[in-house]
């Protein structure tokens, strides 16, 4: 009765009661494969230490400490390295008793259907509560199981008073009104305490929320405003340096200069003359960056050279260098490029490579259509670029209609490699898959749309799961690496291989990875030919075996 005038009163979490089933400490390092894993309950996934991205379905998200994400039983996860430290998480799974009808059932639907709206409070609390349920999970008697979950019901109390708190839900909106507060206000005197004081968070709070939200500290952040105003200023301006500095809010003309340095690279003076003979342009990690105006020794360091080479850019000795390999930095030194642009997130190395030459973050990983705007518009080959792109959009039709003579509609394909020795996985939005996945294309399987969808460039996967993301048609990239290849042939004798209904009707092929697997632009200039004659080939053949 007490349920049903709880329910009343518009209350939800008291329909139910939490039992704890499991808890578990796990340590990844960073070499360490990580599978998707399956939720046969409900689950509490809490980052303790560490770095890295959360992948659920459809949705990915920051899967740094202190973070806590709710899942329910049948959804699956799968959790990638940020960096090379070990990521420390807590796993717990608990049942969910629905109690509100007279008869209780296992309740298997999302109790928390906002998934993020447990982060964003101090984690000392929940930390602190985690270790006590942890040293005391190994119960012998039913005496300690009791214990166990009476202290796991303080987890739920406090959990429940996290989301069901209605500062949770403005806590980002707030944090939002300070960036822009900094946006308008850059040229007053701004604090931590200030900002944290209009978001009304604690100030430590505040910085870390902030750091997640925007990658900045506060007040680098108002900083890296400061500089980005001043840089407008000394384009338009010829005001002495301690009037620029005012206005943009540095009091001391010292200071201003020396961030200006550390952020740029370049003494305020020295950007003013600069910006003369050389192009302002900005990459793709947002880092501004001032480039010759006609680059004449560029090194590339990644895979997706083709897209400067189409638009008639060449490359310092026509080759690109593996953007994953340790830097030979004398090597680099003796080449004296004049730009290097550099495929990868890894701020570390991208401030090596800036020391020797102007340097641009590269992202092979958007659409072609944006890298190759992106290439036009550093070079001043916007035109260049526009054509290109219309004339393989024409090219791009014409195949799939050709193609199309030799697929049923709405057939789906899927992309495998082995790749980093014996790992298996399954392509995303890069290389020959994003090709495939076109709009006139073939059509993903649902747990490979969940990857897309996501945003995921491929997905690591378990060759027992294979069934699961196999389309009508598969594509096998076939590696160079040795273990890899051997991995790759082992697969393609198993029985779970043999029982996939592409392997059964004949629609597997076997493909070189270097040759079919890089993302380019002058890869996929080659594709439109090579794709209809692979496929309308094939149709062919299994034309003549079914007569």
């Amino acid at each position: 009765m007490q349920a049903l005038n709880a329910d009343a009163r518009g209350l939800y979490f008291s329909a139910f009661m939490f039992r704890l089933d499991h808890l578990e400490q796990r340590i990844e390092q960073p070499e360490q494969v990580m599978l998707e894993v399956a939720c046969d309950k409900h689950t509490f996934l809490i980052c303790e230490e560490g770095e890295g991205r959360l992948y659920i379905g459809y949705e990915q998200f920051p899967f740094t400490t202190g973070c806590v994400y709710p899942l329910s039983p049948s959804e699956g996860y799968q959790i990638e390295h940020g960096n090379r430290m070990e990521l420390k998480y807590m796993v717990i799974s608990f049942d969910v008793i629905h109690v509100l009808t007279g008869d209780p059932e296992q309740y298997t639907r999302p109790v928390f259907e906002h998934r993020n709206q447990l982060n964003g409070y101090p984690y000392a609390p929940l930390s602190g509560l985690l270790e006590q349920l942890y040293a005391i999970r190994d119960y012998q008697t039913d005496a300690e199981y009791s214990h166990l979950n009476a202290q796991f019901q303080r987890w739920m109390e406090m959990i429940i008073t996290r989301y069901t708190s209605p500062k949770t839900e403005q806590m980002e909106s707030r944090l939002h009104s300070t960036i822009q507060y900094v946006e308008d206000h850059y040229a007053e005197e701004i604090t931590v305490t200030k900002l944290a004081r209009l978001a009304d968070i604690r100030p430590v709070q505040y910085t870390n929320l902030f750091r997640q939200l925007t990658g900045h500290r506060p007040l680098d952040y108002v900083n890296h405003v400061r500089i980005k105003h001043a840089k407008d200023w000394l384009r338009k301006s010829d005001e002495p340096l301690r009037d620029i500095a005012t206005r943009v809010g540095f009091k001391d003309e010292y200071y201003f200069s020396r961030r200006f340095r550390q952020m740029t690279g370049l003494s305020p003076r020295q950007y003013d003359r600069s910006i003369q003979q050389q192009t302002l342009v900005q990459d793709w990690l947002g880092h501004d960056v001032n480039i010759p105006s006609q680059p004449k020794r560029i090194m590339f360091y990644g895979d997706s050279g083709g897209d400067l080479q189409v638009l008639g850019i060449g490359l310092l000795g026509d080759q690109a260098y593996d953007a994953v390999a340790p830097v030979n930095v004398e090597e680099a030194v003796r080449m004296r490029p004049d730009l290097i642009i550099f495929d990868s997130t890894n701020e570390q190395q991208y401030e090596q490579f800036s020391r020797i030459a102007p340097t641009l973050a590269y992202n092979s990983h958007a659409t072609l259509e944006d890298r190759i705007c992106r290439v036009g518009s550093w070079f001043g080959k916007q035109s260049e670029a526009e054509k290109w792109l219309s004339s393989y959009q024409q090219r791009m039709e014409k195949m799939w209609m050709k193609i199309h003579a030799s697929i049923e509609p709405g057939e789906t394909v899927s992309v495998f490699t082995y790749h980093r020795g014996a790992r298996l996985f399954v392509m995303g939005n890069i290389g020959l898959a994003s090709l495939l996945y076109h709009p006139m294309g073939f059509r993903p399987v649902t747990k490979v749309k969940e990857a897309l969808v996501a945003g995921r460039a491929y997905k690591e996967i378990s060759s027992e799961a294979i069934r699961q993301y196999a389309g009508d048609h598969i594509f096998v990239l076939l590696p160079e690496d040795v273990i890899a290849m051997q991995a790759t042939e082992k697969l393609m004798q198993s029985p779970n291989w043999r029982a996939l209904t592409a392997v059964q009707k004949g629609q597997v092929y076997e493909v070189e990875e270097t040759t079919w697997n890089l993302g380019d632009a002058l890869t996929s200039n080659r594709l439109l030919t090579l794709l209809p004659e692979l496929l309308c080939r094939s149709s062919e053949r299994k034309q003549v075996a079914d007569v």
